[in-house]
């Protein structure tokens, strides 16, 4: 160690959490424990303690796919968000999907509890709809929402939605009715229905992740305020979501 090593002051907490935050810069969607202590150089127990304060104060959040931005850093962040890559991945199968149902299709994404729209491709049938790009809905309220809060832990789901301070307008009050509807859609393979006579407002729709490398990264959803057949659409709404996934990510088929 040289003198200059020796009298360098260490880091403040702050300059090690921007650290840390830094990790999740320039559209990294999820980094584990091991990645985010390899990318800072700090010491393991101080990465883990600095990212448990960050997630505790909702900057991170902690899934399955380990650690990604929280409520706090997207609602900072939504304007300056790139989605570009995947508007472009997934602006051909919405248009199909589109052409092959008849029904009004979306792209989303989970912005802390809420699913973001960021797409809708309706054709005629855009107006019987009422959504819009840009609108963000509670993601347990939504079809869209709940394939993306299927890839969780139940326990990163209380940890995002409130816990039992839930009421899914379709799955039942309470954290309960929320997880028994998730777990439909995991033994469904990862598809959410919503029937219309179910709807308040008789929409009905379905939904199935885009999935990358850690997990879903966004949602594709059909949605007709007409009788539908649903189970004949998923399907379609399942082609649709994996033509994004392998636009977005072509070498994740060829490493399974």
């Amino acid at each position: 160690m040289t003198t200059a090593d020796r009298t360098a002051p260490r880091p403040g907490v702050l300059e090690r959490a921007a650290t840390v935050m830094d990790v999740f810069a320039y559209g990294r969607h999820s980094a584990s424990l091991d990645d985010v202590t390899a990318d800072t150089g700090l010491p393991r127990s101080t990465t883990f303690r600095i990212l448990q304060q960050l997630v505790a104060l909702e900057w991170l959040e902690h899934g399955p796919a380990g650690y990604r931005l929280g409520r706090r850093a997207a609602a900072l962040n939504r304007t300056a968000v790139d989605y570009s890559t995947l508007r472009a991945a997934a602006a051909d199968p919405l248009a199909d999907l589109n052409m092959q149902t008849g029904g009004v299709c979306h792209l989303g994404v989970l912005e802390g509890r809420f699913v973001h729209y960021l797409d809708k491709v309706g054709g005629p049938a855009n107006r019987s709809i009422p959504s819009r790009v840009g609108a963000q809905l509670a993601a347990d309220e939504t079809v869209s929402g709940q394939v993306l809060l299927a890839g969780m832990q139940p326990e990163d789901v209380d940890r995002l939605m409130g816990g039992g301070a839930l009421c899914s307008s379709v799955g039942g009050p309470g954290a309960a009715g929320l997880h028994d509807r998730l777990n439909r859609v995991r033994a469904a393979r990862g598809v959410a229905f919503s029937f219309g006579d179910r709807c308040t407002i008789g929409i009905s729709s379905v939904a199935a992740a885009v999935m990358g490398p850690h997990g879903p990264v966004a949602s594709i959803s059909v949605a007709a305020r007409r009788a539908v057949h649903l189970e004949s659409l998923a399907p379609v709404v399942v082609a649709a979501a994996t033509a994004t996934s392998a636009s977005l990510f072509p070498d994740l088929r060829r490493r399974r």
